[in-house]
C-alpha cells in the first residue's frame, strides 16, 4: 500500500519547483504513515528488518527518480539526500512508547498478551521471537522495572533510538 501511495505521487516527485527538503517530508508525512500503520504491534524479525530497510531505500530512489539499472548503492542515495536511514528506527520508537503506554494502563489483559504470559502449553521446537524479545535486543537490559517509571522509561527509549542511529550510520 505505500508503494502504490508512493507511486500515485509521482507528479510530487517530478515537480522541479518543489525543493528536495520537502520532497523527503511529503514522503514521510504521507508513505511512511501508510507503510508503519500498526507497527506498534508487529514482531520483526531480521527478514522483515532488511524488507523495511529495502523499502526505505525503494522509496529514496522513486523520490530522486533513480532506476535499478543505474547500479547506485544506497550510501550515494543516502548522502545526495543528506539523509540517514530512519525508517525502522521510527517504528522502534513507536513500538516502545506503544508497550510503555499499554503496561502502565490498568488493562490487564493487554499486558498479558504483550508479556506472552498465557496459559496452556508451550509448542514443540524453538520458540518463536515474541514481542518482548524485540524489545529486550534493542534496549539490551530488564525492562520490567524500568516501564512503569514513565520518564525513566522515556529516557530509555531515547537512548534506544538515538544508540541505533549511531549503530545504523556505523554500518550503512
Amino acid at each position: 500500500m505505500a508503494k502504490k501511495r508512493m507511486q500515485d505521487l509521482v507528479n510530487i516527485w517530478k515537480d522541479k519547483t518543489i525543493t528536495l527538503q520537502l520532497k523527503i517530508k511529503i514522503m514521510k508525512t504521507l508513505v511512511w504513515t501508510v507503510m508503519t500503520y500498526g507497527a506498534e504491534g508487529w514482531t520483526i524479525k531480521k527478514k522483515q528488518e532488511k524488507k523495511i530497510n529495502s523499502a526505505e531505500m525503494w522509496f529514496y530512489r522513486r523520490l530522486l527518480r533513480i532506476s535499478w539499472r543505474e547500479r547506485r548503492t544506497d550510501q550515494s542515495i543516502l548522502e545526495e539526500l543528506n539523509e540517514e536511514r530512519k525508517l525502522l528506527n521510527y517504528i522502534k520508537k513507536r513500538k516502545l512508547t506503544f508497550l510503555g503506554h499499554t503496561c502502565r494502563s490498568k488493562c490487564t489483559l493487554m499486558k498479558n498478551i504483550l508479556q506472552g504470559r498465557m496459559e496452556g502449553k508451550r509448542q514443540r521446537g524453538r520458540p518463536r521471537i515474541n514481542y518482548f524479545d524485540n524489545i529486550k535486543s534493542w534496549t539490551q537490559r530488564d525492562i520490567y522495572d524500568v516501564i512503569l517509571e514513565r520518564d525513566v522509561w522515556r529516557q530509555m527509549v531515547h537512548e534506544t533510538v538515538r544508540a541505533a542511529n549511531v549503530l545504523g550510520s556505523d554500518a550503512g
